[in-house]
């Protein structure tokens, strides 16, 4: 390398190394609204347009099996108005302990083969048996919330990751969370 360009070479790199100093430090991305601020703006929207409100989860996670990102919003006129029926395969399957476990595990590690699923299931007893195995793995998939990708292999469904997520939350917020409001004064039986 001849002595005119290394010297070129130099200067291009002091330039950029005072752009730097000059700079400061990096900026941070603005934060993203809370989840307060979102539920304030829904009801603010919902007021402005004369409507009975909106329904939404959204959710960001980085898993063994990828990255999530998810949001979904609804007026609550349409989901009032939709038929519910088509709800009741997946309620049914997250209402199952050996089905929640197969999930557990699906989201923590990513995707497991049958012998790993069948771990995860722990113990002895019937839920523990192939049979039982691969009738709650039947259901997980009629209820889309698993794939097989292959035979004795299997992976929590991307695009149902946040929303059973979601769902859990709200049940364990449900189930845990002390009730809202005032104690309510129940009429004595007679």
């Amino acid at each position: 390398m001849n002595e005119e360009r290394l010297a070129e070479l130099e200067r291009r790199i002091a330039r950029l190394e005072d752009r730097v100093e000059t700079a400061g430090p990096p900026r941070r991305p603005p934060d993203s609204p809370s989840l307060m601020g979102v539920l304030n703006s829904m009801r603010r929207q919902a007021e402005k347009e004369d409507e009975l409100g909106t329904v939404g989860y959204v959710g960001a996670a980085r898993l063994p099996g990828g990255e999530n990102l998810y949001a979904r919003e609804l007026s609550l006129a349409e989901l009032l108005s939709t038929d519910w029926a088509p709800a009741v395969d997946i309620l049914e399957s997250l209402g199952s302990l050996p089905r929640l476990a197969l999930l557990g595990a699906l989201i923590r590690q990513g995707r497991c083969t049958r012998a790993d699923l069948q771990e995860s299931l722990g113990g002895d007893g019937e839920q523990t048996t192939s049979g039982q195995l691969y009738h709650h793995l039947r259901a997980l998939q009629s209820a889309r919330l698993i794939k097989q990708r292959r035979r004795g292999d299997y992976e929590f469904a991307p695009e149902a990751v946040i929303p059973v997520l979601a769902i859990l939350a709200a049940a364990l917020n449900l189930a845990t969370d002390p009730p809202l409001g005032p104690p309510i004064d129940l009429p004595e039986p007679e």
